[in-house]
């Protein structure tokens, strides 16, 4: 007989599962794929309807393979207006809340200033621009978390795929210049403003053009081929 890690989770009382899960919340930011509106690179090579299906298909896959009773998952969505189709989409187990703010850092201040207000110790953010982060990647955080004040996860287009955070401030999400390679050096020279010293997971990558789809094709192979 194989141990399998359900079932291990399987004889965890259900208190103590709630427990871990309320300390720990993992934030998807997330957009509705419409053709036009997401993956607007990848969409000039290979199409804009072709793109929002690949998009689609990511959340889809990232909401599938991060699972886990070691923390809870908070969508944060954009457009707002449309919190009926996400719930279709992606099921009532979930928690909906709409994204605010004017610009990415505001938004993603306001989204873990909620998540702390609601009792949560350490907070995890990721987006959806690549289907390789899984419950392994989002656990690892979390364990760093519980001894450093912050952890990031930075990628090869100099931006980052993953914030952790155990409390809140708000420089890290100011004077950044948000879309460019400047993202990750920026938010590094912001923790050292604040005194923080980040745990720094593996670099990975976003898709966000041909090139990055490319190294995932490459990166799924390899994995498909062991």
């Amino acid at each position: 007989m194989v141990l399998r890690p359900e079932d291990i989770v399987a004889n965890i009382p259900m208190n103590s599962r709630k427990n871990v899960a309320n300390k720990n919340a993992l934030i998807i930011f997330t957009k509705y794929p419409r053709p036009g509106f997401v993956k607007t690179r990848l969409g000039k090579a290979i199409g804009k309807k072709n793109a929002a299906s690949l998009y689609k298909l990511f959340v889809e896959t990232i909401v599938t393979s991060t699972q886990d009773y070691q923390f809870r998952r908070v969508i944060f969505f954009t457009p707002t207006n449309k919190k009926e189709k996400f719930v279709r989409w992606l099921g009532r187990d979930l928690e909906f809340i709409p994204q605010r703010g004017n610009d990415l850092g505001e938004r993603m201040f306001n989204a873990f200033n909620h998540v702390f207000a609601q009792g949560a110790e350490r907070v995890v953010i990721i987006g959806t621009d690549s289907p390789l982060i899984d419950n392994e990647v989002a656990n690892e955080a979390f364990r760093r978390l519980k001894i450093r004040d912050c952890v990031i996860g930075p990628s090869l287009d100099g931006g980052y795929y993953l914030l952790g955070l155990s409390r809140i401030f708000r420089e890290i999400f100011e004077n950044i210049d948000w879309g460019t390679n400047k993202v990750f050096s920026q938010t590094l020279k912001a923790f050292k403003s604040a005194n923080f010293k980040p745990s720094i997971l593996k670099e990975d990558f976003d898709v966000d053009d041909i090139r990055s789809l490319a190294l995932l094709n490459k990166r799924l192979e390899k994995e498909l081929s062991t």
